[in-house]
């Protein structure tokens, strides 16, 4: 395992603030229970109905309590349908006005918008959070819809209520019928002295020594970040770490970060695999279950696994995969671990010989 001054303190701050930062996420839900709302999305045309549907929605999530369920869960209301319908979805938010999820735009997951104004300057996320903790109301807003010409001066309607987690006894406000496109909402800028370079970069990884060092770099600043700026402005900032040609990622060299059964925490390239759990008994061509054994070495100190995996930038090997080389490391504390890995396709079975670059599909 990587050794670094105060190490044991910082992991247990990473641990602490992921515990703390996932345990909102986990709204209870069972999958058994497919249940459709008195009155559904579609149906949502005005104030009375758009209640109806956010408190059923309410009523449904505050009922359940395995944490096991958020998956299918989030699946459920993000899925066109009953809980879905075009503009009208559901978001789910902390008090702070952090995104826990967001039904229209995974891309808005862990945003901090409190702050966001609408066209008009009038602060939404704040005046849907105080309706919410008022036990529930109504929140108009002016926002242009792309979809809808001349739409400038039409207020907008959202219905904003809260309930308690069944699984950790904390608030959450969930909001329907606020649209907004956020993802690329704006933050404070954020120090870049607070953020340490790593000593390899993504360009500089070329063959084994320098793929370790790099990991070992990228987990040393991901946690020295978490615990310079806490959980809350960590959010707001995490994307540095995902920009193309920064210290962190270059073409398909990124890092990813995971639970010891699969739960992605972070993937610096696919957003959409974050907060999913991935399936451990997936195998390569020649039957390696690379996922289990990134586990394995990296519960045993850290090490390399290889094995195939398609290449984006190679014609011809979806079926086949390539040559690839991925290193893990382990963040332990109390009983809580969490795998810091990266990898390089390679060009050989057995030994770092060149670069092969392009994105990578899906997964690690």
């Amino acid at each position: 395992m990587h050794t670094y001054q105060q190490k044991g303190i910082i992991v247990k701050r990473l641990t602490t603030a992921l515990i703390l930062g996932l345990a909102g996420l986990f709204v209870a839900v069972s999958p058994t229970v497919a249940q459709s709302p008195e009155t559904t999305a579609s149906e949502v045309v005005d104030r009375e109905t758009l209640q109806a549907f956010v408190e059923g929605a309410r009523a449904w999530s505050a009922t359940f309590t395995d944490p096991n369920d958020f998956v299918p869960y989030t699946t459920t209301i993000s899925t066109e349908g009953a809980w879905k319908h075009g503009n009208t979805y559901l978001i789910l938010m902390q008090p702070n006005g952090t995104v826990l999820f967001h039904a229209g735009d995974p891309n808005a997951n862990g945003k901090y918008l409190n702050d966001i104004e609408d066209a008009r300057g009038n602060k939404v996320v704040q005046a849907l959070i105080e309706a919410a903790n008022a036990g529930g109301g109504f929140v108009e807003y002016y926002w242009d819809d792309p979809a809808q010409e001349g739409d400038e001066d039409t207020p907008k309607i959202a219905y904003a209520t809260s309930y308690t987690s069944g699984t950790t006894g904390t608030p959450i406000i969930l909001i329907g019928g606020y649209y907004q496109e956020v993802a690329q909402a704006g933050f404070p800028p954020l120090d870049p002295s607070l953020v340490p370079m790593p000593e390899v970069t993504a360009a500089d990884v070329v063959d084994r020594e320098t793929l370790k060092a790099y990991v070992q770099g990228a987990m040393g600043s991901f946690i020295t970040l978490l615990d310079q700026i806490g959980l809350e402005r960590f959010l707001q900032h995490v994307d540095i770490f995902r920009e193309e040609g920064g210290p962190w990622r270059k073409d398909s060299v990124y890092f990813f970060v995971f639970s010891t059964d699969g739960f992605v925490l972070f993937h610096a390239v696919d957003r959409s695999l974050e907060l999913n759990t991935s399936d451990l008994d997936k195998t390569d061509v020649n039957g390696v279950k690379y996922l289990r054994e990134l586990i394995r070495v990296a519960k045993e100190g850290g090490g390399f696994v290889q094995y195939n995996f398609d290449d984006p930038a190679v014609v011809g090997d979806e079926d086949t995969g390539s040559p690839k080389i991925s290193y893990a490391e382990l963040a332990t504390y109390q009983g809580q671990e969490y795998i810091f890995g990266s990898g390089l396709y390679t060009g050989a079975a057995t030994a770092v010989e060149g670069q092969s670059w392009g994105q990578l599909k899906s997964d690690f």
